[in-house]
């Protein structure tokens, strides 16, 4: 065979082996790949990973709470059992004298705050006794009824319805409503009241202070003194009315109604100031738990001061004859009253030997009965103390 056509053979054959090749490659090219499970996509699919464990899912990131914390709630307690027992009896209060005072609470044998309400409009044309209308003893420090004999029976008390204007009052002072400085105006209302009076003139306006007048109102049992204060205090004299009324009321005096400031009877067919010994008697201790009480009660005598109208002072005595004629041992209070409806009245109280009594007779016929009477209800009191 020629040289040349061996050549053109293998030249054929290589050909031939070259794409028979190329077709081999080709086809394995277009071989389709075996399909996969569907995967969560990914953020960058050029990345390959070896582990055939699933990618995570979106991390979202919490909302942030910024605002502080509430405070636990403490759980609620168990109920407690409750266990039924007597209740025991509150310790009397000391006024600040140091003096230990009662008040009315709502035991047996003691004063009472909690009666049933007695209050009356009836008027009656007299209410003195043959001795008294209405008489009570009691132990300034515990309240305990010592002594009684109509102790509920209604009676005129008169003056001695001051104790509520001068404890009124007191009580204003106490609460920087008024002080015992205050210079008070006199009117011609107060000037024209008429009675046991001190002669207070509208020219006087402006003269006398509140502390002035109740000296003149306690020791003296001035009319005018009790109307200016009245005034003074509550702007007109309905109002401190009122304001006396509802002490009483607040006291527990459930048999006491007051028409006036001063005690005095109102014209016929009108009921006076009404009240019981029962009732003064927890109207004498509110008085005594005040500690200036007894420096009004108590002096025997003073004198108003001078005045652009008065040449000489005004002398002050005291209308308790147990403080200054007729002097009882250790009686310092508390008030004197008249009227002819009423009779003669006289709360009292004395201390001796530590213990302190209080007296309340009302309606008694004349001065002298009255007067004797409460010493020998005093002695009965501190002899019952002294057992």
């Amino acid at each position: 065979m020629k040289k040349s056509n061996v050549t053109v053979i293998a030249a054929v054959l290589i050909a031939l082996h070259v794409g028979i090749f190329i077709l081999f490659i080709g086809a394995r090219a277009k071989k389709p790949k075996p399909a996969k499970e569907p995967t969560a996509p990914v953020t960058r699919p050029e990345l390959k990973t070896q582990s055939q464990t699933p990618p995570p899912s979106k991390f979202e990131i919490p909302e942030l709470n910024l605002l502080p914390p509430e405070e636990p709630k403490p759980a609620p307690a168990a109920p407690k059992k409750t266990v039924q027992s007597a209740p025991l009896p509150k310790p009397a209060p000391r006024s600040r004298s140091g003096e230990t005072i009662a008040s009315p609470g709502n035991r047996d044998g003691y004063l009472r705050r909690d009666l049933p309400d007695r209050r009356t409009s009836k008027v009656y044309s007299s209410l003195v006794g043959k001795t008294y209308a209405s008489a009570i003893v009691i132990d300034a420090r515990t309240g305990k009824i010592l002594f009684e004999d109509q102790a509920h029976s209604y009676a005129y008390p008169a003056s001695v319805t001051k104790l509520m204007t001068l404890l009124v009052t007191l009580e204003q002072i106490d609460a920087g409503m008024i002080s015992p400085s205050d210079k008070v105006a006199i009117t011609k209302e107060v000037a024209e009241i008429g009675g046991s009076e001190v002669y207070l003139d509208p020219r006087e306006s402006g003269c006398f202070t509140v502390d002035d007048l109740l000296k003149a109102l306690m020791i003296h049992s001035a009319n005018d003194a009790a109307r200016a204060l009245a005034l003074h205090v509550g702007g007109t004299r309905e109002l401190f009315v009122d304001m006396m009324n509802q002490k009483a009321r607040e006291l527990g005096m459930n048999s006491t109604v007051y028409h006036s400031e001063h005690g005095l009877p109102p014209s016929d067919g009108e009921q006076p100031d009404i009240s019981t010994a029962y009732d003064i008697a927890i109207l004498s201790l509110a008085c005594l738990r005040h500690p200036q009480t007894l420096n009004y009660t108590g002096t025997k005598l003073t004198y108003l001061p001078l005045t652009p109208l008065r040449k000489d002072k005004f002398m002050l005595a005291n209308r308790n004859a147990l403080i200054g004629k007729d002097p009882y041992e250790g009686c310092d209070g508390l008030k004197t009253g008249y009227h002819d409806r009423g009779g003669w009245s006289l709360a009292a109280t004395a201390q001796q030997n530590g213990n302190r009594v209080v007296s309340v007779v009302l309606g008694a016929p004349d001065k002298n009965t009255r007067n004797e009477t409460t010493k020998k209800l005093l002695d009965k009191g501190f002899a019952a103390l002294n057992r």
